[in-house]
């Protein structure tokens, strides 16, 4: 047995030996896998994503967690790759053997170090939470915690992930939207418990999410600091957030949103995310500088209808995208079944996509049936998505996307 195999080994069974001594419990908190068919020159290929979190938790008690993040761009080349190994060269190599090794690195599917974590709770009985986290920590204003928190039923938009986002933010299919802002760096998050349905939050840490735009390095120094409240009602969800950031620039970098969610109880909801997820102080203020997802839903007995708009921000989560600039997406989508009741839903969506900074096309225009089905906390999502304007051969007019997340 090779060197690598007993340290694999060891690793292995210390992990088995902490989780015995804390009697920790091992969960897979989100989960998704994602596949898409495509025609093209006249061959039916499949492409294929995935991307998840593991996580080990100590318990109320301990309030230890470590979680860690399986993704991969595309599985089926990571296939391919894990079945060969890199030759060393003895001359300078050529732009294609490059741009090969870069291929190989993207498609790699790896399990990475995502966040680990220590909390206190309610020390000396007093109402808080004092936690200790490296990593990447709470996402704010994407609405996800209400139902973890306070009980809640799910109030998240759907118009996210793989299905509707492929290739990502700026063709990085493991980049995607969610939420506003995330805490990512080293340091403490408080929260104030002494009511039940409203939690005030504090961040305070350095942040990691700075990258160099001419190296590519991630920068240090940079110290960061978030207040946030949620407030749960049965009929009015509210978060909201304000931070900044220092050093940067002049005067420091800026940031702030809010997520509303409104219910009449009876069919009618409106749920609506608005916010600066970055700006520099002392710049003039411009549209690209927000995130806006507005999305109104409508139920009349078993027919729903939701509309989402939503208007990319330049910068997210602290890296400047000029792909998006201006890019705005409308989806409408009229299903049928109530997926939360019956456990199926099926439907017709029409997406339009406009990309004013694209160089290849600046709209698309896509018409999807689809069908929805929830096994054992796993949600199937099934896709034929037709593109009317973007075609050589009428086989390529379709792709099939089949889809699969956790759905707790």
């Amino acid at each position: 047995m090779s060197f690598r195999k007993n340290y694999v080994l060891v690793i292995i069974l210390l992990l088995f030996t902490e989780l015995y001594a804390f009697s920790a419990e091992l969960t897979v908190p989100s989960l998704e896998m994602a596949s898409t068919g495509t025609v093209e020159n006249g061959i039916f290929t499949l492409s294929s994503i995935a991307q998840a979190d593991i996580a080990l938790s100590g318990g109320y008690k301990y309030g230890g967690l470590l979680r860690l993040s399986f993704s991969s761009q595309n599985l089926e080349r990571a296939l391919g790759y894990g079945r060969t190994q890199v030759e060393p060269i003895t001359t300078t190599p050529t732009e294609e053997e490059y741009n090969a090794l870069v291929d190989r690195f993207n498609n790699l599917a790896a399990l990475q170090f995502k966040l680990a974590q220590v909390t206190a709770r309610q020390p000396f009985e007093l109402p808080l939470e004092i936690s200790y986290f490296i990593g990447f920590s709470d996402t704010f204003c994407s609405g996800e915690d209400f139902p973890h928190v306070f009980g809640s039923v799910p109030i998240t938009t759907e118009f996210k992930g793989f299905s509707y986002f492929p290739q990502g933010i700026g063709g990085n299919p493991t980049y995607q939207y969610n939420g506003i802002h995330q805490a990512i760096g080293t340091g403490f998050h408080l929260s104030f418990l002494p009511w039940k349905q409203i939690i005030p939050m504090l961040y305070l840490y350095q942040d990691s999410a700075f990258i160099d735009e001419s190296t590519g390095i991630p920068e240090s120094g940079r110290y960061s600091g978030d207040l946030r409240l949620l407030v749960n009602s049965q009929y009015v969800k509210f978060e909201a957030f304000v931070g900044a950031t220092t050093p940067y620039g002049t005067y420091g970098m800026y940031r702030g949103g809010m997520l509303t969610y409104f219910t009449t109880g009876t069919g009618a909801d409106f749920m609506a995310q608005v916010g600066i997820p970055g700006w520099e102080g002392g710049t003039a203020f411009k549209i690209d500088n927000l995130f806006f997802l507005f999305e109104p839903r409508l139920s009349i007995g078993l027919f729903a209808l939701h509309i989402t708009l939503f208007y990319h921000p330049l910068r997210y989560l602290q890296l400047v995208n000029p792909e998006e600039r201006g890019a705005t997406d409308i989806n409408i989508k009229l299903l049928f079944g109530d997926i939360l009741k019956h456990r199926l839903q099926g439907g017709l969506e029409n997406t339009i996509n406009i990309r004013s900074e694209s160089t290849n096309r600046t709209l698309d225009v896509r018409i999807s049936p689809l069908l929805s089905i929830i096994t054992e906390g796993i949600r199937w999502d099934m896709k034929i998505r037709l593109d009317p304007f973007n075609y050589n051969e009428p086989f390529e007019m379709a792709d099939i996307f089949i889809g699969v997340r956790t759905a707790y």
